[in-house]
């Protein structure tokens, strides 16, 4: 669809499964070749790029742990030395492995949260601009959460650090775009599919999906598409923007809410 993808090298952060998966296949599609990234499941990360490969582009797998610094410099190393990139999708993401109220909390997750959410696409994208710079410019794309601009119970680790990177997505943007650097995000509903789905102990994509007038959940493809048209020219005058992916939910909130039993009489 974007021909101006086409040739193009991207890094994918957090690319072994789930969205980072489809983000990673469909950058693909658009014949772009990539370094699929993983921290823990190289079978995983082997197969992807493996569908990356059937679809004719280059697809190198390199592990590194998004929250360590020394290996995430390490990667963009051997980004460099394979030819640079165009793109940096920042995917890779961690905090529902210990979902608690914000004030319950402890210190050492918090920190381990803010490494891999916040500061791994802080350093990535400092270690990104300068090879972007080299070949013409490029496109950042931050991946986002509700929870960064809504209560979420148990999310107060992940929701803060989601926060903070929409905000430093902003940041980026301006001081990038004059360098031919475009810096965006995208910050999905409920996703069916996605590792952040099977992090939940209940049944929660079939409670979301009656209040999302779209008729259905976001899936991993539709995160993709959105991150495929944020890095292609056809989006050149899309700056420092967030691209909320929810079918409707958030619009249709207070519907769900003033529908219920003590609701507006009629």
């Amino acid at each position: 669809m974007y021909p101006s993808l086409r040739g193009k090298r991207a890094v994918v952060l957090g690319a072994s499964r789930g969205i980072g998966r489809a983000i990673a296949l469909r950058l693909a599609a658009e014949g772009v070749h990539l370094v699929v990234n993983y921290a823990r499941s190289e079978q995983a990360a082997e197969a992807t790029a493996a569908e990356c490969r059937a679809l004719g582009v280059e697809a190198l797998v390199m592990r590194a742990d998004v929250g360590d610094a020394d290996q995430l410099s390490a990667l963009f190393q051997r980004v460099e030395a394979a030819g640079g990139l165009d793109i940096l999708v920042n995917n890779a993401a961690r905090g529902l492995e210990r979902p608690r109220p914000a004030l319950e909390q402890r210190p050492k997750h918090l920190r381990a949260t803010m490494d891999v959410n916040l500061f791994g696409p802080w350093q990535a994208s400092q270690q990104a601009v300068a090879m972007m710079e080299r070949r013409g410019g490029g496109a950042i794309v931050n991946l986002l959460s509700p929870g960064a601009f809504h209560y979420m119970p148990d999310y107060a680790a992940v929701g803060v650090s989601k926060g903070a990177l929409a905000s430093l997505t902003i940041y980026l943007a301006v001081e990038l775009a004059p360098r031919g650097i475009r810096v965006n995000a995208v910050s999905a509903g409920w996703v069916e599919g996605s590792e952040g789905e099977h992090a939940y102990r209940t049944e929660v994509a079939g409670r979301v999906r009656p209040h999302v007038p779209a008729g259905r959940n976001v899936r991993p493809q539709d995160v993709a598409a959105a991150v495929a048209w944020l890095c292609s020219d056809e989006a050149p005058m899309l700056v420092g923007q967030t691209i909320h992916l929810d079918g409707g939910f958030d619009a249709a909130s207070w519907n769900a809410v003033l529908r219920q039993p003590g609701g507006f009489e009629r």
